[in-house]
Order: structure tokens, then C-alpha cells, then sequence
């Protein structure tokens, strides 16, 4: 192959891989916000839910048939972990008992139990599961765990899994960024101008457009669809979204654009590396996957370090949770104040009901630095509380995708006595944010103020960064 046939075939494949991408205009560049505009915006944003009304905890308190019943909550809570041998054979008698261990478990230590609808929802599904059990003849571990799965998708906790398999569906971003969208006194625009009159099936423009990162490092807009994906104890490798959008423009004029491939983002450390404090284009980034207690002292160097910093930012795309005193000691460190939350962790015991550490309202924490929170669908539980946490925040940015959205319950751990298969179910507490979907959901999670997908938010943010003047 000569010198021409290879220069023509690598022209080729970058028309290729650049096909669909659209070219930063003048009317895109005129349309940037400059960093102060973005961030009173924002921090307006996150202020609104100040005065939201507090979420009702009464509904998630736990009622007893008989008061002596609540000596044996966390009875059936163990520190004991088995190993789980998928394939191994139980006789149905054995599967039986399980059940009927897991459904006590439920009774008296779930702390969702009544508000999952208590006797009626629970026995029901019990019933189901040992109808189902009846008319087998030999079955597998494996098999009572997708019997169980199954029968118990009315639980919406995105803590509650039968061996790391969820019965409630998550909610996962597909982004659609074929065509770069800027938000006008038009409206939305399209960035030839083009302004955009309907989409099909998508009657309010607002809530399918969000504010979104290009590839350039300009902020502008994108069409993103949440979808219901289910995780079954295995990596989320990828997700496809078959749905298409029509957008009609005033011209008369359509665009027809297809989603992207939606991949799980999840960067591990070296083992026996929790956090890593890195460097992107000049802007410190912090990241740590667990909030575990026995990194607390590199967890809050790294916040006294970077709270000099004009800008920077906290990975929270592969962390999963742990313990909420790390995050409320990473914002106090970070800001040299005190932060608080706008959840409020309530225990619902019998005849309890005890919020920690406050329920009255609490003042807003100043900060003139800006402080991006980078997040992703791995993004759970402290994590989550995290984000929390940061909204009450002066110039807090989340960046990235809506998170785990498993921030109401906590964990505790059950081990069915013949399969040995783990369970996950809330123990003792429930985390309330206040009313209103657009805060906070459980299984859909947090929304970002910018969505971008996860594994491009660290290098998109540090070039919108750049871009703002």
C-alpha cells in the first residue's frame, strides 16, 4: 500500500469515528455561561430544597403483633459469611426452611417491613414461593435464589439483595449526543440555530434536555432517557437503548437520534489502596471507593490539602459506601466548617422514632472555591450521602450520571441456614430527604446538575473548567 492509499484510508476513518459529532459554532460559544453564572445557578438550584418540607418518617415505623416480638430484632442478623456453593443440592424440605428462616428474618428485623405493606404483601409472596417450591422434585441453590429473586420485586430498597442479586430494577442514563443543543431565549436550538418545536413522545422539552459537557469542553445541552436495567450480581457490562427520538425544528426540518451504548463505570485501586490523589489539567482530584473508616487519616490530609485549591474534585464514581462519619469529617475538613446534611437518618424501632444528629433546619455552609463531585451509577450509599451533604454547600458541582440510588436503608447481613446463601436487608435506620422526586429517589438515585457519562466526567469537567471564563 503506498504513501496516498494510507493517508486516504486514514482520512476515511476519521470521518468515520467523527460521524455524527456536530461542529462548536459561534452560537455555542456565545452561549457559555461564565463559571459565576453557572454556579449561582446551580447553588439556587440546590437552595430550593432548604425549605422543602421534611419527608413524613411515620410510614417506615415498625408495628409488632406482639410487643415482646421486638426482643428478637437482630436475631437473625449474623457477622457469620458461609461459602455459598451456587450449585450445591437441597432437598425441597431444605429449600422450605430457608424460606421460612427468610420470611422470620423479614418479620422481625427488616425495617421496611410494614412499610413494604407488612403481613398481606410478605404472605403472599411467601406462599408463592413455597407453591413454587412444591412442585419440584430436586433444585439447586442457584434455583432458590431465582425463586426468591423473583417473588420479591416489591421490595424498592436498593440496599436488598439475595446474593448480590437485585430483585428492583435500577435506573440506569442513555445519552443521546449526535446533535449539540444550547439553551436560548428560542429555546433549544440545535447548534446551527435551528430551534427545536417538539420531540415525539416527549412533550416537556425540559426535563429530556439536560445540561450536558461536549466533547469540546463547552457546556450544552443532550436528550437523556433513565431506563430500568436490572442488576444480577454480575458486572453491568453494557446496556443498549433500542428507543429512538424524532426532534422537529421550526424550519420543518427533523433529526432522528439514537442513544449511546451505556457502559458501567467502575476504576478499581491497587489492592490494599483505598484513595488515590491525583492531577488533571492542574486541578486536584480526589477519589476513593469506600468510606472506610481505616483511611480516615489519608481522607482528611487529602481534604486539608485541597480545600486551598480554586478548583477541584471528588471522585465518587466507584465508591460504594461505608461509614457517614468519614464524609461529614471530609466536609468539615475540606471547608473548615461544619457541613450538614439535608437528609436525616431517623431509627424506626417500635414506639421510636429518634432522628440523628438533628431535624431542624441548619444554616448554609459558605465556600469560594469551587468543588466538583464527580458521580456515577456505582455511586451508593454514603456515597450518596455524600451528595447529600453537598448541597448544602456554596459552589458544589456534581458532575456525571444519576447515582446507585440506595441511600434510604442501611445494611444488615442474613445467612439462610441450608442454601448458606447471603441476603441484604435494612437492619435498623432509614435515611429521609426531603419530599419531592426531583431530590432524591431510591433505586434511580441523585441526579448530576451536568450529565455526562461517568467514565468522561473527570476529563470533561477539567475542560469545561478550562472553557469558562
Amino acid at each position: 500500500m503506498n504513501s496516498k492509499l494510507v493517508s486516504l484510508f486514514c482520512c476515511l476513518i476519521m470521518l468515520v469515528s467523527f460521524s455524527g459529532c456536530t461542529k462548536v459554532t459561534q452560537l455555542v460559544k456565545d452561549n457559555q455561561p461564565t463559571k459565576a453564572e453557572l454556579l449561582a445557578e446551580i447553588n439556587e438550584e440546590h437552595q430550593r430544597w432548604e425549605a422543602a418540607p421534611a419527608a413524613d418518617p411515620t410510614p417506615y415505623l415498625r408495628h409488632y403483633d406482639d410487643p415482646a416480638d421486638a426482643q428478637k430484632y437482630l436475631d437473625y442478623v449474623t457477622d457469620t459469611y458461609s461459602e455459598y456453593d451456587a450449585e450445591k443440592e437441597l432437598t425441597v424440605e431444605e429449600a422450605k426452611e430457608d424460606v421460612n428462616y427468610l420470611f422470620d428474618a423479614f418479620y422481625y428485623d427488616f425495617a421496611f417491613y410494614d412499610y413494604f405493606g407488612g403481613h398481606t404483601v410478605f404472605d403472599q409472596a411467601k406462599a408463592e414461593i413455597l407453591q413454587e417450591l412444591q412442585a419440584k422434585d430436586s433444585l439447586t441453590c442457584k434455583d432458590l435464589q431465582e425463586i426468591l429473586v423473583k417473588h420479591l420485586t416489591f421490595i424498592k430498597d436498593g440496599h436488598f439483595n439475595i446474593n448480590h442479586n437485585f430483585p428492583a430494577e435500577k435506573e440506569i442514563p442513555f445519552f443521546f449526543r449526535q446533535v449539540m443543543f444550547v439553551k436560548t431565549d428560542s429555546g433549544y436550538q440545535d447548534s446551527k440555530g435551528k430551534t427545536v418545536v417538539s420531540v415525539d413522545g416527549y412533550p416537556d422539552l425540559d426535563a429530556l434536555f439536560k445540561r450536558s459537557i461536549s466533547k469540546e469542553g463547552y457546556l450544552v445541552y443532550y436528550p437523556v432517557l433513565l431506563k430500568e436495567a436490572k442488576f444480577d450480581g454480575t458486572e453491568w457490562d453494557k446496556h443498549v437503548c433500542n428507543e429512538q427520538l424524532t426532534v422537529h425544528y421550526a424550519d420543518g426540518s427533523t433529526d432522528v437520534l439514537t442513544a449511546d451504548t451505556w457502559r458501567q463505570y467502575y476504576k478499581d485501586l491497587p489492592k490494599g489502596q483505598n484513595t488515590d490523589l491525583r492531577q488533571t489539567d492542574g486541578i486536584p482530584v480526589f477519589q476513593f471507593n469506600s468510606f472506610d473508616g481505616s483511611f480516615l487519616q489519608e481522607v482528611n490530609a487529602a481534604a486539608a490539602q485541597m480545600s486551598d485549591a480554586a478548583i477541584s474534585m471528588l471522585d465518587l464514581r466507584s465508591n460504594v459506601g461505608g461509614y457517614e462519619e468519614v464524609a461529614r469529617q471530609w466536609f468539615n475538613r475540606y471547608s473548615r466548617q461544619q457541613v450538614f446534611s439535608t437528609g436525616v437518618r431517623y431509627s424506626v424501632l417500635p414506639a421510636s422514632l429518634v432522628a440523628s444528629p438533628s431535624t431542624s433546619k441548619t444554616p448554609r455552609a459558605s465556600n469560594d472555591n469551587i468543588l466538583i463531585l464527580l458521580s456515577g451509577k456505582c455511586s451508593a450509599s454514603c456515597a450518596e450521602i455524600t451528595l447529600d451533604i453537598s448541597y448544602n454547600l456554596d459552589n458544589s458541582l456534581i458532575i456525571g450520571e444519576n447515582t446507585n440510588g440506595s441511600m434510604i436503608s442501611n445494611s444488615g447481613h442474613i445467612e439462610l441456614p441450608n442454601s448458606k446463601c447471603p441476603v441484604t436487608m435494612t437492619a435498623s435506620t432509614v435515611y429521609l430527604t426531603p419530599d419531592g422526586s426531583d431530590y432524591f429517589e431510591e433505586l434511580r438515585g441523585f441526579f448530576p446538575d451536568i450529565w455526562v457519562p461517568a467514565k468522561e466526567a473527570e476529563t470533561l469537567a477539567a475542560k469545561l473548567m478550562e472553557n469558562l471564563k
